[in-house]
């Protein structure tokens, strides 16, 4: 009878423990008392904090970090896409130390008196149009608006001019000896040699893209006009280009096209076999300050301006010294802005809002609890310009959105 009634008291609790357990009501004051933790959860997921950050006591708005931030957004949005976490998160943070590093230089350029200099804002902005064709696609591309890059490039120059005054970036000519000592051999050739600047026109339009298949080949009395025009404007330039007086730098900047046109046409120092035919054979006729009439080339139509000619062997000092220079010039560049960014931070006094509403990267802690924390091997040696926003989507997602 023990062994009966062992069994059956078994088989009622199996018999109990299967039945799954039965939901019950909650209390409408317990859910009275969890719905608006809810609510606050959802509402700060997606808040910004106004001022995002305070500078010596001149709040940057959350409005003027939405000016840019939510165009960030919108390229993901654009696709479809929601934007990563990881990837918001580099936003909110690079956004906000952008903003404030702009602070940081409008108030250190203010308490100095430093002007910027508004000639060399407009040829930036001439600089970055040039090429670009639809320019409002461009800027949606980047994720910026006219405002927000005019604001990176008046940072960039108050950055320049206050490391001038500093003398940071001064460049003695004993650097320039030491400089040319070093690097003397790299520049030893058997050939002889020619530096030369052009200013080129191209024929036509741009090549016709082979992938595209509405692209219509141009017809050859199409290419014998576009020919004829080229010609006729290149006629042009070369009148300027030898007037009495006349600038070929200024010139090669405001008519040329391609990518030396930013540097005056610049082409630097190089070999006759370095170059297409037609266009070595002029330059190597010329001599040092003569300008070429137009030369046709499969590139368009050049008008050249020697600038040095240099035998076989050692290029002398004089023909490195700008090259040098500007080398050494950007080395002090380099390094003073990141010395002045971190004087800057040490002067004033920086409230970063945002930083605090962020938190702890859920990464680094990962990582570090993972593998105990890292120092970079090999930490990076440049900065960018203060003001100037590295896209972080860019390293966190090589397809970015078109």
């Amino acid at each position: 009878m023990r062994r009966v009634a062992s069994s059956l008291f078994i088989i009622a609790c199996m018999s109990a423990c299967a039945e799954p357990p039965k939901p019950q009501k909650a209390d409408p004051k317990d859910l009275q008392n969890i719905q608006p933790e809810v609510k606050a959860a959802a509402k700060s997921a997606g808040d910004v904090p106004d001022p995002v950050a305070t500078v010596s006591g001149k709040p940057i708005s959350a409005a003027t970090f939405r000016e840019i931030y939510d165009l960030k957004v919108k390229k993901y949005t654009d696709r479809g896409r929601e934007i990563p976490p990881s990837a918001d998160r580099r936003y909110r943070k690079s956004i906000t130390e952008r903003l404030i590093d702009q602070e940081l230089l409008r108030q250190e350029a203010a308490a100095r008196g430093v002007q910027y200099d508004a000639a060399a804002l407009a040829e930036r902005e001439e600089q970055q149009r040039r090429g670009i064709k639809d320019w409002d696609k461009h800027l949606q591309r980047r994720g910026e608006t006219e405002q927000s890059l005019r604001d990176m490039y008046i940072a960039e120059l108050q950055e320049l001019k206050i490391l001038e005054i500093l003398g940071k970036l001064t460049v003695s000519e004993a650097e320039i000896d030491e400089e040319y000592e070093k690097v003397k051999p790299n520049y030893n050739q058997d050939k002889e040699r020619v530096h030369a600047a052009h200013i080129l026109i191209p024929i036509g339009t741009q090549p016709v893209n082979p992938h595209d298949p509405n692209a219509a080949e141009p017809s050859e009395a199409e290419k014998a006009k576009w020919r004829e025009e080229a010609l006729a404007k290149a006629e042009t330039i070369y009148k300027l280009a030898t007037a009495p007086g006349a600038d070929f730098d200024a010139i090669a900047k405001e008519h040329s096209i391609g990518p030396s046109a930013d540097k005056g046409g610049d082409l630097g120092i190089f070999t006759k076999d370095r170059m297409v035919e037609e266009f070595s054979a002029a330059a190597f006729k010329l001599k040092p300050g003569e300008i070429s009439k137009p030369v046709e080339t499969k590139f368009g139509v050049h008008i050249i301006k020697c600038v040095g000619k240099y035998p076989p062997g050692d290029l002398p000092k004089s023909a490195l010294v700008e090259q040098l220079g500007e080398r050494l010039r950007q080395r002090k560049l380099h390094q003073g802005r990141r010395e002045l960014k971190d004087e800057l931070r040490a002067k004033y006094t920086i409230d970063n809002a945002m930083e605090a509403a962020l938190g702890p990267d859920p990464r680094a802690t990962r990582k570090a609890v993972g593998k105990g924390a890292a120092t970079p091997k090999n930490p990076p040696k440049d900065v960018p310009a203060v003001g100037v926003e590295p896209d972080p989507e860019v390293a966190a997602d090589a397809r970015e959105p078109e």
